[in-house]
């Protein structure tokens, strides 16, 4: 069970209470979360996007739910588009490639965060790699990112 360094590093400066959730290699958020045996529905999940002018999104929405672009536009005032995980570069270089952490702040990432992740008392998310999730409070995962916007983008 391993977290990549810049997410344990980060959840120490903020002095997180959590713990971790081992389970067998999965390729995707849902997967793991079956394979954890989590409700998918507490998952959160990252989903990054680019406005093609050198800004770039990360849009946090359950494992259940996609981003709906349209809302996001609409919330933004920007057009946005799904960057593909071959065009991360280094950006995220201590995870596993479809194991980001959905934790803006750690990536100096601006963060929108659905709605309806605001009310899961117990939230999971990726630790960076394919075998851990992270556990802790909803109240304390939006804690991680205060500047974070929220609202209604996922269909």
């Amino acid at each position: 069970m391993s977290m990549a360094a810049s997410l344990h590093s980060y959840l120490s400066q903020q002095h997180s209470h959590y713990d971790m959730l081992q389970h067998d290699p999965s390729m995707t958020s849902r997967e793991a979360a079956r394979r954890a045996g989590v409700p998918p529905h507490l998952l959160a999940k990252p989903v990054i996007l680019d406005d093609l002018q050198g800004h770039w999104l990360m849009a946090v929405v359950p494992a259940t739910r996609q981003v709906d672009l349209d809302k996001v536009r609409k919330l933004t005032k920007r057009h946005w588009r799904l960057v593909r995980e071959n065009e991360f570069g280094t950006r995220f270089g201590d995870c596993a490639e479809g194991a980001i952490p959905p934790v803006g702040s750690v990536f100096e990432m601006d963060t929108l965060i659905d709605e309806s992740l605001t009310a899961i008392k117990d939230l999971y998310f990726e630790s960076g790699d394919h075998e851990a999730l992270v556990h802790m409070s909803g109240e304390q995962f939006l804690q991680l990112m205060p500047s974070a916007r929220r609202g209604p983008i996922s269909e």
